[in-house]
């Protein structure tokens, strides 16, 4: 998993007056060691970053600052130097304390939203400390070039990061404070994760009814993935006319496959991956093209921007693709997915007899048609 932070809450300092809503709260703060400055207390909107209130902070590090809230929404105390506080507040009496020297590690009292998401980023901190570590080990053993140790080193790597996007899909898919099932969300890569947040994203009116701030991440959501699937349909790779590029990667038993193997035959390359829903959408087109065309000079090799072998086997089955697959298991990072600068996924490239490319990113019955073309078969 690729964690991506990109999305998280566009930021724009507006400055507000506090909302109209009934819920009133106040956060009493008291920083040791902490310079004199001002601190602001701002609350991280779907789009937006609005300032509710602020205070300038003595020399003994004790603030209070308040607003009022129409709904359990996600604040945060900003302090200078970029030091921040999360907090995920209602209403009542919130207290903060820590040192400054070690703000992180801060506690908070009377907010159970603001406690959990405390635990959130607590867990969050040792996994990224633990993966640091690990890169460090990586890049120690690729500098020595003990291939086995490094293999190992990078299989426990994906391990982790896969352990950590279940822990945070889980968190926010059982937390009972929205504004944290919302923060965990966004913290997961928005093209990686799709299945999950497409699922989460249905779940917010059955577990927090009417609530704006669910209807405006969901509406945030849907334009965002509107724009990524509209990103995917813009031609992508070498162009029609140009030598396909070479492909070597292995298949799933380990078995090295090139694309030039294949010369003499039409072939369609077939970007796509198991967590991608639009992909796994569009296979059963995919399928019914090969089993029409399989015994007339043509073929599919799949290339998976999968990172877990066992989901992308599973995929495979599942779906019925019954064609050769190869995949160096390295996501975005695939050598073929930058040699065909594929930025977006599934996508194909048609190519003929003597490994030129004809076509590209044909679907569903656009795939049928070409191949019933170039082929000379009538389409079924």
């Amino acid at each position: 998993m690729r964690l991506k932070y990109v999305w998280l809450l566009p930021v724009f300092a507006v400055f507000a007056a506090c909302n109209s809503g009934t819920n009133k709260f106040t956060v009493m703060g008291d920083i040791t060691g902490m310079p004199e400055a001002d601190v602001y207390l701002e609350e991280l909107a779907i789009e937006s970053l609005v300032v509710i209130d602020s205070v300038h902070v003595g020399a003994d590090g004790k603030f209070e600052l308040s607003g009022t809230a129409p709904e359990p929404r996600l604040y945060r105390l900003r302090f200078p130097e970029s030091r921040y506080i999360l907090l995920s507040v209602d209403e009542g009496n919130v207290k903060v304390t820590a040192n400054w020297d070690n703000i992180e590690n801060y506690e908070v009292t009377g907010s159970a939203g603001s406690e959990s998401l405390k635990r959130l980023l607590l867990i969050m901190r040792e996994h990224m400390r633990d993966l640091t570590e690990m890169q460090i080990v990586v890049d120690t053993l690729r500098r020595g070039g003990d291939e086995e140790k490094l293999a190992s080193a990078m299989a426990s790597m994906k391990d982790m990061n896969a352990s950590l996007t279940r822990y945070i899909e889980q968190y926010a898919d059982t937390t009972k404070y929205l504004p944290n099932a919302i923060f965990a969300a966004q913290i997961l890569n928005p093209q990686a994760e799709s299945p999950f947040l497409e699922a989460f994203v249905q779940s917010l009116p059955s577990r927090f009814p009417d609530s704006k701030l669910a209807t405006d991440f969901t509406a945030k959501y849907e334009q965002m993935m509107a724009s990524i699937n509209q990103q995917r349909q813009v031609p992508q790779g070498p162009g029609v006319g140009a030598a396909a590029p070479e492909i070597s990667l292995p298949t799933p038993d380990g078995k090295q496959v090139t694309l030039s193997s294949f010369r003499g035959k039409y072939v369609l390359i077939d970007f796509w991956a198991s967590w991608c829903g639009p992909c796994r959408q569009e296979n059963p087109n995919v399928v019914k093209a090969f089993n029409e065309f399989k015994g007339k000079n043509f073929t599919i090799l799949g290339v998976s921007l999968d990172e877990d072998k066992d989901k992308w086997l599973q995929a495979i089955k599942k779906d019925n693709l019954t064609w050769t697959h190869i995949s160096d298991l390295k996501g975005w990072q695939s050598v073929a997915a930058r040699d065909y600068q594929v930025n977006g996924i599934p996508a194909n490239f048609l190519v003929d007899p003597n490994g030129v490319i004809i076509a590209s990113n044909l679907r569903g019955p656009e795939l049928t048609a070409k191949l019933a073309e170039v082929l000379n078969t009538p389409a079924q």
